[in-house]
């Protein structure tokens, strides 16, 4: 069956693989220590690597140990992207290019995630009540909001009820589809968008000091690839589209950088159709 923790399980995994190599000093880990030195020569060699959080809030996987300097040692930030098909990397692209969102977080963390579920509330949440014939009796926005825009099992009754009686059917799919083709974002709700998107993309991209990539299987030292690149800074955005996936099933967006690069934002539902986990990635 689908796990949909499966997938930050295995990331967490193959940190403590890296972690494990580099303090082992197996084969693996002197390669990845060698790369660092011929990938950014003018850093110095660090000692020994550190588990980060974990968590959501924390936007780096691993840290690494330099040597001792002014009294102290500094300890400096990776993100680490991945790849488990053994293929060269591609050095003319950013290091994420191949890999997931640089950011994922509820869409109430922006104006447009919070106006797309209002909307919603108002549109369609009487003819799904009747549709399913839910007993419980239909909460305020507040409070449907609270499951809304939680990534996990709802907690409120009517919530509850309506994913025990829809959850991946065919009729909430079809009206997530419907609804998306009509919300149309404004102007200002895209220049809304570009504001608070690039605070949070200067936050993420500032917390990263390196950046490492590794593709292949790092149990075998001539079977994978890696690649360390140095402090990016954040991409400055300049301007926001608003674009439709093929069958509507998410809102996307286009962020145009000043640099030529392009980020994408989705407006998504992450759990079932319609039920809870209204999110925003950015990649």
């Amino acid at each position: 069956m689908y796990n949909p923790n499966k997938k930050a399980i295995d990331e967490h995994e193959f940190i403590a693989l890296i972690h494990h190599h580099i303090t082992e000093n197996t084969p693996s880990g002197i390669k990845i220590r060698e790369k660092f030195s011929l990938d950014l020569p003018t850093e110095p060699l660090f000692k020994n690597t550190k588990m980060a959080g974990g968590n959501r809030s924390t936007h780096y996987d691993l840290q690494v140990v330099l040597p001792e300097e002014n009294g102290s040692e500094p300890i400096k930030n990776v993100e680490l992207k991945y790849s488990c098909k053994y293929k060269p990397i591609d050095a003319s692209k950013q290091p994420w290019i191949d890999c997931v969102q640089c950011y994922n977080g509820p869409g109430n963390k922006f104006s447009i995630g919070n106006k797309y579920a209002k909307k919603f509330y108002e549109t369609c949440m009487d003819e799904i009540i009747a549709h399913f014939d839910i007993k419980t009796p239909k909460p305020s926005f507040e409070e449907w909001a609270k499951d809304a825009f939680k990534q996990s099992k709802p907690s409120t009754e009517f919530v509850k009820e309506l994913r025990e009686a829809g959850y991946k059917s065919t009729y909430l799919s079809n009206m997530r589809k419907t609804f998306n083709k009509q919300f149309i974002a404004t102007a200002d709700d895209l220049m809304c968008l570009l504001v608070e998107a690039q605070k949070i993309v200067d936050v993420v991209f500032n917390s990263k000091d390196f950046w490492l990539q590794i593709h292949g299987d790092i149990v075998e030292p001539d079977k994978f690839h890696v690649k360390w690149t140095n402090k990016i800074n954040p991409p400055e955005i300049i301007s926001v589209e608003q674009e439709f996936s093929k069958n509507h099933s998410d809102i996307n967006f286009k962020f145009i950088c000043a640099d030529d690069n392009i980020l994408y934002g989705k407006l998504r539902w992450g759990y079932g159709q319609c039920i809870t986990n209204i999110r925003i990635d950015i990649k």
